[in-house]
């Protein structure tokens, strides 16, 4: 893992570790298997020149005959080092089943060369650029979407969503156990070597700064600038789903506290979902992982207009 998750942080390296390599067998052990009864299926498509610039893509069986069709991106986890596009494949056999078009994407990772948040945040908008103008190719005319990610996906998803402007209009978001505020993720340790906290500069904001100079209250406010909820304001704050685990080690409660609190204040939509006794994968609550999903489904509806 790069040296800014490992220790300037104050992360748990083993915790975080953990999460990705349980994930990947997780995904390895119940792979869902397509059938070409649920749309058209095109894989591995190349939307930029990095390793991992690729995407999947899936349009439901009627998608030529819809004249505004939408799509639904997922942005995978793994704490900004792993994971893999893969990893959402249920997501979107389920959904291209309902009509929508889905995709998930790969990314570049903070394990490479020059790449920061900001990096991975431009490689979303290059990959609905190339998948609005890949299924126009198909036949299929994507006129609006949501997007969603779950941990360092859902934080992509949500910084994407309310600091950047949109190729398509994002019609909601729907992000699992993302962390929304880094302060909170991060907290300051004075024990953090120079080299490991310009690291973790470099990968919020992209630029280099001497790691001496800076005090906690300025680190903070860098944190700041590559959390989500720094940017949700009365023109940003899109109706969104959030799901977390109240057991969650890693992405703590305190997290959909901050985003509970800032809807609220700005009195927006949005759907809160707390699973009482799960940790950060979500597992320990059927009721809630039934209720996310008949919520997804009513904001498909409601949003999209079918």
């Amino acid at each position: 893992m790069k040296k800014i998750i490992k220790r300037g942080c104050g992360c748990l390296l083993g915790a975080v570790l953990l999460f990705v390599i349980a994930g990947a067998i997780a995904m390895y052990v119940f792979k869902p298997k397509w059938h070409d009864a649920y749309g058209q299926r095109f894989t591995d498509i190349a939307y930029g020149s990095r390793e991992h610039n690729t995407y999947d893509l899936y349009l439901p069986t009627d998608a030529a005959q819809k004249d505004s069709l939408a799509l639904i991106l997922y942005v995978h986890g793994g704490s900004w080092i792993g994971g893999d596009k893969h990893d959402h494949l249920r997501d979107c056999y389920t959904w291209v089943q309902k009509g929508y078009a889905t995709a998930t994407m790969n990314y570049s990772l903070l394990t490479e060369d020059s790449v920061s948040l900001l990096t991975m945040q431009d490689e979303i908008d290059a990959c609905i650029r190339h998948i609005q103008r890949f299924a126009a190719e198909q036949g299929a005319n994507i006129r609006q979407m949501s997007i969603g990610g779950t941990s360092a996906g859902g934080h992509l998803a949500m910084m994407f969503a309310y600091s950047r402007s949109h190729p398509l209009p994002i019609r909601f978001a729907a992000v699992k156990v993302g962390p929304a505020d880094l302060r909170i993720l991060f907290p300051y340790n004075a024990e953090a070597k120079a080299e490991d906290v310009s690291n973790f500069v470099f990968s919020c904001i992209g630029e280099r700064q001497d790691a001496s100079s800076l005090t906690p209250e300025q680190l903070d406010s860098i944190k700041l600038l590559a959390s989500p909820v720094f940017y949700i304001n009365d023109s940003t704050a899109l109706p969104a789903i959030f799901a977390y685990g109240e057991q969650d080690g890693l992405v703590k409660p305190d997290h959909y506290h901050a985003l509970q609190a800032r809807y609220d204040s700005l009195g927006r939509a949005y759907d809160l979902i707390v699973y009482p006794n799960s940790n950060h994968f979500l597992m320990s609550d059927k009721d809630c992982s039934e209720r996310y999903d008949s919520t997804l489904n009513a904001y498909c509806k409601q949003y999209f207009g079918y």
